[in-house]
C-alpha cells in the first residue's frame, strides 16, 4: 500500500468525513477526524446534522460503496434491525405522474434513520488502525508554509495547532474553505446555486398491520405540482414520513394540515397508510433554501496538502437522496487515487466533479422544471427533461425500462445506460410523445451533457 505521510486530518465527522477517513486509513500512519459537536455514544440526533430528524435516502450505489470502504457494514446494519430490499421490487416509485413497473433492480436498498447509520459507520471507522476522532474541536483556520504553497495542518479555536501532510475539508455545505483559501492568497471556487426553497414536515409513525404491503419505501415525487411525500420503514419498526415541496410549499405545522397534505398528493398511497397509524413524537419542520456546488475542479491554483469532499463540494436538494451516496463514491475515488501513487488535488477534484455532476444534473433539472425556481438553466436541460419524461412514461409498463432507470438513479449504472439502443427502442415504442426522429435527435445532447464536464 502506498504511504503518503505520517498524519492526515479530516474536518467533520459526518458521513462525508467518516468515509474520507475510511479512504485515508492505511495510507497515513494516523488519521484524525475533528468535529465541533460532542458526539453521542449512542445513535442520537445531534446539532451538526440538522437534517437528521428527517427521511434519509441512501442510494444502493452509495450503500455498496460504504460496504466496500467498510466491509461487513451491510451485515451490521441488518443485524441492528435495518430492513433491506430490492430497489425496484420493494420500493414504490411514483415518478412523472405514474407508478413505475415493479421489477428487480438487483440493487440493495435500505431503510434506516440517519443517527443509526452514522453511528454504525463511525464505530467501524474508529476501529480502523490509526484513526482517531476528536469531538468538541472546532477548526479556526489552516496553517501553511511561508510561501503558502502547501497546507501544513490546522489551528483550532482553542489555539492548539495540529500538523498534517494532508487536510481534507468534509465540514459540509457551510464549509469555511473558500474563505480560508482567500486568506492564503488563492481564489475561491465559482459557486452555482439552484434556489429550490424546499420546506417540509416529518413525523415517525407506527403503521397498522399490512399497511403498504411491506414495502421498504414509498416515494411520490413532484410532477405537475411541486409537492412530494416519502415514507421509509426503519430499523426500529417505525416508518418515517416526510411531506413537503419546492418553493416553500410544505403543510402548516398542524396534524390536520399534515394529513390533508398527504391526502392531496397525486396518489393516496401514503395517506391511506397513515389511516389508523400511531404518531411518534412531534412534527419536525425543516427548510433547505438552495442547492449549491463549488467548482474546485476549475481552479488553476490550489495549495498542496489540501482537499475538499462531500457537501463541502456539492450539497443537493435532499428530496433526491443523493448526498451520502456522492460522498461515499468520492471517498472510493480518493482511496483509488491514494493507492495509485502521489495525490494530486486537481485530479481528485476532476473525478469528484464527474461524480457529483450526475447528481447535480438530475436534481437541478428536476427543480428547474418549475419556472419560479431560480437557477441557471442550461440549453440541454429542457431536452433532458423531455427525454426522461418519455423514459418514465415507458417505465410505467415496461419493467426493463424501469429497471434500467432505477439502476441509473441508484448510482449503480452510469447514465449512458439509458441511451443504449435496446433501451432507446423500448422508450420509442412505449413512451409515445413525439416522433421517433425527434427523440433520436434529442437524446444525443442529453447523453453528451451527462457524460462531459459542464
Amino acid at each position: 500500500m502506498h504511504q503518503h505521510g505520517e498524519h492526515a486530518i479530516v474536518i467533520g465527522a459526518s458521513m462525508g468525513g467518516l468515509t474520507a477517513a475510511a479512504a485515508l486509513a492505511g495510507h497515513f500512519a494516523r488519521v484524525t477526524v475533528l468535529d465541533r459537536d460532542v458526539l453521542p455514544a449512542q445513535p442520537q440526533q445531534r446539532r451538526g446534522v440538522p437534517q437528521g430528524r428527517h427521511a434519509h435516502g441512501l442510494q444502493p450505489g452509495g450503500l455498496a460503496a460504504l460496504d466496500r470502504l467498510l466491509p461487513g457494514l451491510i451485515d451490521a446494519l441488518r443485524a441492528g434491525g435495518a430492513p433491506t430490499g430490492d430497489a425496484a421490487a420493494d420500493i414504490g416509485w411514483y415518478l412523472g405522474g405514474g407508478w413505475l413497473a415493479r421489477t428487480s433492480a438487483d440493487a440493495v436498498g435500505v431503510g434506516l434513520t440517519r443517527p443509526f447509520l452514522e453511528h454504525a459507520v463511525r464505530a467501524r471507522v474508529v476501529a480502523l488502525p490509526g484513526v482517531t476522532i476528536l469531538d468538541g474541536s472546532e477548526v479556526d483556520r489552516l496553517t501553511a508554509t511561508a510561501d503558502r504553497s502547501r497546507v501544513t495542518g490546522i489551528r483550532l479555536t482553542s489555539g492548539a495547532e495540529l500538523p498534517a501532510e494532508l487536510v481534507v475539508d468534509a465540514s459540509g455545505r457551510n464549509s469555511a474553505l473558500p474563505g480560508w483559501l482567500g486568506e492564503l492568497g488563492y481564489s475561491a471556487p465559482e459557486e452555482e446555486r439552484v434556489h429550490c426553497k424546499m420546506a417540509y414536515l416529518t413525523r415517525r409513525w407506527l403503521l397498522r398491520d399490512g399497511a403498504l404491503d411491506g414495502d421498504l419505501l414509498t416515494i411520490i415525487a413532484p410532477a405537475v405540482h411541486p409537492q412530494f411525500g416519502v415514507m421509509i420503514r426503519q430499523e426500529d419498526g417505525s416508518h418515517i414520513v416526510t411531506l413537503g415541496g419546492l418553493l416553500n410549499s410544505a403543510p402548516a405545522r398542524t396534524d390536520a394540515a399534515y394529513l390533508e397534505f398527504a391526502r392531496n398528493l397525486p396518489d393516496p398511497r401514503i395517506a391511506d397508510a397513515l389511516v389508523g397509524a400511531q404518531p411518534i413524537g412531534d412534527l419536525q419542520p425543516a427548510h433547505f433554501p438552495y442547492s449549491v456546488r463549488r467548482r474546485y475542479d476549475r481552479l488553476r491554483r490550489f495549495p498542496a496538502g489540501l482537499l475538499a469532499t462531500g457537501d463541502a463540494i456539492a450539497s443537493f436538494n435532499p428530496m433526491y437522496g443523493q448526498g451520502m451516496t456522492v460522498a461515499a463514491l468520492e471517498a472510493e475515488a480518493l482511496r483509488e487515487q491514494l493507492a495509485a501513487g502521489p495525490l494530486r488535488a486537481n485530479r481528485f477534484f476532476r473525478t469528484a466533479h464527474r461524480i457529483e455532476d450526475v447528481a447535480w444534473k438530475i436534481s437541478a433539472s428536476g427543480d428547474l422544471r418549475f419556472p419560479s425556481v431560480q437557477g441557471r438553466r442550461t440549453p440541454d436541460m429542457n431536452v433532458m427533461n423531455r427525454y426522461f419524461d418519455r423514459v418514465l412514461l415507458a417505465a410505467r409498463t415496461d419493467p426493463e425500462v424501469a429497471r434500467r432507470f432505477l439502476r441509473v438513479s441508484a448510482f449503480v449504472e452510469p447514465p449512458q445506460t439509458l441511451f443504449a439502443p435496446s433501451v432507446l427502442r423500448r422508450v420509442l415504442r412505449r413512451g409515445r410523445r413525439g416522433s421517433a426522429v425527434e427523440l433520436v435527435v434529442a437524446q444525443a445532447p442529453v447523453r453528451a451533457g451527462l457524460r462531459t464536464r459542464s
